[in-house]
């Protein structure tokens, strides 16, 4: 594939990080204000989700496009954040459980 061609790769990734963007404020902002989400919401913040982890190896191939570089690397950093909580969430979490001093 020549490297004009992998400028869809880069579409591709870059509509699901403008996804990313718009609904993960808009999830944190109704989680802030109320007790519970509403239910719509939540289903597309698993899609967007989901989206994301397969955006992140679609960044990776559209760094050889010929598009941006500033362009591509803000792409593949926003879809490469949910994944990163996700792994810092979970290292916090073994963190607390076994390094804890017992009482």
């Amino acid at each position: 594939m020549q490297r004009n061609n992998l400028k869809m790769f880069t579409q591709i990734s870059s509509y699901i990080a403008l996804a990313m963007v718009t609904l993960l404020p808009l999830f944190l902002i109704l989680t802030i204000t109320r007790d519970h989400v509403v239910p719509i919401i939540r289903p597309l913040l698993l899609l967007t989700f989901l989206l994301s982890v397969f955006g992140i190896p679609l960044s990776i191939v559209s760094m050889f496009s010929k598009e941006h570089l500033a362009k591509r690397m803000i792409v593949l950093v926003i879809n490469g954040l949910p994944l990163g909580i996700l792994v810092y969430g979970l290292m916090m979490e073994f963190i607390d459980e076994f390094l804890r001093s017992a009482p």
